[in-house]
């Protein structure tokens, strides 16, 4: 393990179980990989633009951690097309996805604490590292208004649905529920989200950055019933992403940071125009 990664765990561990105590136990979360990195940057023709529709070709590479005290990491791959289509104050996109990656369950105990741990040796059992994939759409609209040498899609809204396949999701079927806190064997991972972003104009291209905040689609998400430990209220799955961006002719570039209930994580890709 790097160092760096070793020392970032023990730091978090070592305040949650200052806030927390240590007596009570931890708690264990499984559920979709794409929580919190279910959507990525979909470039939009700009008001200034004379294009009106086009069909964008996106790359994007993400990775981070999950599950309490980032025990679980993730990294993937994906692929996308999509159509963007903009109507001076109105502007919209929508289009299809391919993911893939690999989920590593950590393993319980590497940091001394398997005994705060329910069902920590049961947990152990299927630490490893297994293959997901996905299929799906993004979609998204917003209102848009010229600013001083730029615009700004002042709201908007956003959605994905991903069908998840793979080693990890059978894996999550084949696990007791009494071993962990929360465990979603659902295939289906779908979230909505509220948007804004702000775009400058250059010579070539413009930059700018979008700000958006949203909520996994579910009971199992919106409301599973169980008690967060480290805020001591009831759990709800959300994400809340920052996204700098700039576009040079017909290519964008973007580096997307991701917040999500029980996930960290990072994206970067790349839009191109066809």
């Amino acid at each position: 393990m790097p160092l760096y990664r070793y020392l970032a765990r023990v730091a978090g561990l070592a305040i949650i179980l200052a806030v927390t105590g240590c007596a009570r136990q931890l708690k264990a979360f499984y559920v979709s990989p794409f929580n919190g990195n279910n959507e990525t940057y979909a470039s939009i023709p700009t008001i200034d633009d004379s294009v009106r529709t086009a069909v964008y070709a996106d790359l994007t590479y993400s990775w981070g951690t999950a599950n309490d005290y980032g025990i679980d990491h993730f990294a993937g791959i994906r692929g996308a097309i999509h159509v963007a289509q903009q109507f001076q104050t109105f502007q919209a996109y929508y289009g299809l996805d391919l993911s893939l990656g690999s989920y590593s369950m950590g393993t319980w105990g590497a940091l001394g604490i398997s005994s705060n741990v329910a069902h920590a040796d049961q947990l152990n059992a299927y630490s490893g590292t297994y293959s997901f994939g996905g299929a799906g759409f993004q979609a998204g609209f917003n209102g848009v208004v010229p600013i001083d040498h730029g615009e700004w899609r002042f709201l908007g809204i956003e959605t994905s649905d991903t069908s998840e396949f793979g080693d990890y999701l059978e894996t999550r079927r084949q696990m007791p529920d009494s071993i962990a806190t929360l465990i979603n064997r659902n295939a289906l991972f779908a979230s909505i989200g509220l948007t804004t972003e702000a775009i400058r104009y250059t010579r070539h291209g413009e930059f700018g950055c979008k700000w958006a905040f949203g909520v996994a689609l579910g009971r199992r998400y919106l409301d599973p019933g169980v008690e967060d430990l480290v805020y001591k209220q009831q759990l709800h799955y959300t994400y809340f992403t920052i996204c700098p961006h700039y576009a040079y002719q017909r290519w964008t570039a973007y580096l997307q940071l991701i917040k999500a209930t029980k996930t960290v994580g990072l994206a970067t890709g790349i839009n191109y125009r066809l």
